[in-house]
């Protein structure tokens, strides 16, 4: 089982905050800025601190709770900066879980001035910090709290509705199949899965649907991360770029994936 078969939405952590070699691993994994397949540098912080014990915590409404640090970076102010964050910080996010570390995405779930104030740098007004990643140690159970999210969160999409062949029919492709299975399983903001994909031959066009919201770009760069990961483990390596051929929808075109 492969990192993004493993990953979840830990919420609970442990009450021992990372060992120190831990602790070193992350900090030299995000030690120089990494960029997006838009182009744009993303230079990440580790807040290695138990944030939890905090006056200030950064996980707002108690989504979160145990000893946790946060990673995360300053973003430009626009959507495809959004989208090479998603997808930094996702790579990071499938990193950890190979280190079999918890984590967890927050977008609105958290306190903005805390984590600027909890940070070493500040860019606040020229860029923002659209979400963040919570990083410890696992714990078991469940609080109510988690119940109530999850029944608010909605089944995961049947595949047919998400991805399509160049003509718009269904894709019966084992191989795209299940590239395209860890596009449909990437975590999204309320698991609303906003993501589109025509496969169009060698070329593979990503879309958005209900875009006016910023997290939702951060959505497609997890999902553009987990298809590029798969598929790479699948043989089939490839670049990005945006393409002024891509087929014409009432979704809104964002990137290509073109195949080697």
């Amino acid at each position: 089982m492969d990192a993004i078969d493993k990953r979840k939405s830990v919420r609970i952590y442990k009450e021992t905050f990372l060992s120190a070699d831990e602790i070193t691993k992350i900090l030299h994994m995000i030690e120089n800025p990494m960029t997006g397949p838009n182009g744009n540098e993303i230079e990440l912080e580790f807040i290695v601190e138990d944030l939890d014990s905090r006056k200030g915590k950064i996980g707002t409404y108690g989504f979160i709770s145990g000893k946790y640090g946060a990673i995360l970076g300053w973003c430009q102010k626009e959507r495809l900066s959004y989208i090479d964050y998603g997808y930094v910080l996702e790579n990071i996010s499938l990193k950890l879980v190979d280190m079999n570390l918890g984590t967890c995405w927050l977008g609105g779930s958290f306190s903005k001035k805390n984590v600027i104030d909890a940070m070493k740098s500040s860019q606040n007004g020229i860029k923002s910090i659209p979400a963040i990643l919570t990083v410890g140690y696992e714990a078991q159970g469940k609080r109510l709290r988690d119940f109530l999210i999850s029944g608010i969160k909605r089944n995961r999409m049947d595949f047919n509705e998400c991805y399509f062949d160049k003509d718009l029919n269904i894709i019966d492709d084992k191989d795209k199949i299940k590239i395209l299975e860890a596009v449909r399983w990437s975590p999204s903001a309320m698991n609303r899965q906003p993501v589109r994909v025509i496969w169009d031959e060698s070329r593979v066009h990503f879309y958005l649907v209900d875009a006016k919201i910023e997290l939702k770009y951060i959505d497609m760069g997890i999902a553009m991360c987990h298809f590029e990961k798969r598929a790479k483990e699948m043989g089939m390596s490839g670049s990005w770029l945006v393409d002024s051929n891509a087929p014409d929808t009432a979704w809104l075109y964002m990137n290509t994936f073109v195949l080697d």
